[in-house]
């Protein structure tokens, strides 16, 4: 799983991405020790990344949340309702609203800045393998990205979830809707 730095340490995310991310490829055919304690989670992570791979493909449409078109956090609010899970609808309450990760596992959230403005303006859904499933709007569809690209690793901020190892999902409150926002 990917290693991402706190949020103070920024500047080094794309560094420590990809140290994680080649751990990633080096113990890809390792097997699991039958002793490795099991994610209680990995159930509702599976219904996440199921959701998510169905949703590549669909098209990129502003303020959309559902099968018929989606933006980066509609993608996110639509795969996590399909699990059972009611997270917040923009992009900046997902990434205040969520629980810092420096490590990701599959089904948790990656924030990067891509605006050009300085905000957290773009969330992805990490897939595993270093990939993650998000709604581009340069492509204008759902796309799946190895994240050892130079853009992605360039604009990383953190990572966060929803998911507990004790608790599912974590509960959190946040703010009402203030509409779409990528």
């Amino acid at each position: 799983m990917p290693v991402i730095p706190s949020r103070a340490g920024r500047p080094l995310i794309a560094s420590w991405l990809l140290v994680g991310l080649i751990g990633l490829i080096g113990l890809g055919g390792c097997a699991t020790p039958s002793s490795a304690p099991r994610d209680p989670g990995a159930t509702v992570r599976q219904h996440i990344l199921g959701a998510a791979e169905r949703m590549v493909g669909t098209p990129y449409v502003p303020g959309g949340e559902s099968p018929g078109g989606v933006d980066c956090s509609g993608l996110v609010r639509y795969v996590y309702r399909q699990a059972g899970i009611q997270v917040p609808r923009t992009t900046m309450e997902l990434f205040q609203a969520g629980q810092s990760r420096r490590q990701v596992l599959p089904g948790d959230l990656l924030f990067f800045r891509t605006d050009g403005g300085g905000r957290i303006s773009h969330v992805g859904i990490y897939a595993g393998g270093g990939r993650m499933i998000h709604a581009s709007s340069g492509s204008g569809r759902v796309r799946k990205v190895s994240l050892g690209q130079p853009y992605w690793r360039q604009r990383m901020v953190g990572g966060a979830t929803f998911l507990s190892a004790g608790t599912l999902p974590i509960t959190r409150r946040w703010p009402a809707d203030h509409g779409p926002s990528g």
